[in-house]
């Protein structure tokens, strides 16, 4: 539990699944060769030196020369703590800027696109940021589970969204029906496609955004931030949900 809160912690500063294990692994082991913490980390020798790079640029891995070689090193903990106390000090301090640019354009319709399971991953957990919202989400929950781990879910996605008072108002296939129960306690209220209706997508609605994803063969999300479209979106969600059963 405790290994599983230090990779979620690190994950939600922006470090990778890759970065994590190639960083912890230095934590553990000191002063080390590659080969050492590539072993512990679980990675490819080529891939850590690829990963160290990104590490170092982000000042959590350093690299001493000495007589038995290269040694690589972790930066003291306690420089995470301080560089995102910089960093946030550094965008306060042009907070309003910022707002003033976003306020120009928040009525503009923008659609950005991604690909992968890193930058989904990314994506759905900003709405967990937004304390005391409700969550629009429809379709395959099995390919959700299958692109970022029903663990994953379970460990981190719903406790963070229920600390953070977030409801979640669903409509998925009825394959996954068996997985759920104690809806109310945890702020979730679910209808379910009938049979002959098997979506592959899922769609997430909320505030002024709508996420959309594809399945994890080819993964693909959608972002369209508009306040006139969600509110169309949220109509249709809220039509659909109200011609089904509840559970």
């Amino acid at each position: 539990m405790e290994e599983n809160k230090i990779y979620f912690s690190l994950r939600e500063i922006g470090l990778s699944d890759k970065e994590i294990a190639l960083y912890l692994a230095a934590l553990n082991n000191g002063q080390s060769g590659m080969s050492s913490l590539a072993r512990q980390a679980g990675l490819k020798r080529t891939s850590a030196y690829v990963v160290f790079n990104s590490l170092k640029e982000k000042g959590l891995l350093d690299s001493l020369n000495t007589k038995s070689g290269a040694k690589f090193i972790a930066k003291d903990p306690q420089y995470l703590l301080d560089k995102l106390k910089k960093e946030s000090g550094a965008i306060a301090a042009i907070l309003p800027e910022l707002l003033a640019l976003n306020n120009k354009t928040k009525k503009r319709p923008r659609i950005t696109y991604y690909e992968g399971i890193e930058d989904y991953k990314r994506i759905m957990e900003e709405c967990l940021h937004t304390p005391n919202i409700k969550l629009r989400h429809i379709g395959s929950l099995s390919e959700g589970h299958r692109s970022l781990g029903r663990s994953y879910d379970l460990k981190y996605f719903m406790p963070t969204r229920i600390k953070n008072n977030i409801s979640l108002q669903a409509i998925y296939n009825i394959n996954v029906k068996p997985l759920f129960m104690d809806n109310e306690q945890q702020l979730r209220e679910i209808r379910y496609l009938p049979k002959n209706i098997n979506l592959k997508t899922l769609t997430l609605i909320y505030g002024s955004r709508v996420v959309i994803s594809t399945s994890r063969e080819n993964l693909i999300t959608i972002v369209i931030y508009s306040e006139e479209i969600a509110n169309d979106e949220k109509d249709k969600f809220d039509l659909l949900w109200s011609s089904l059963k509840s559970d």
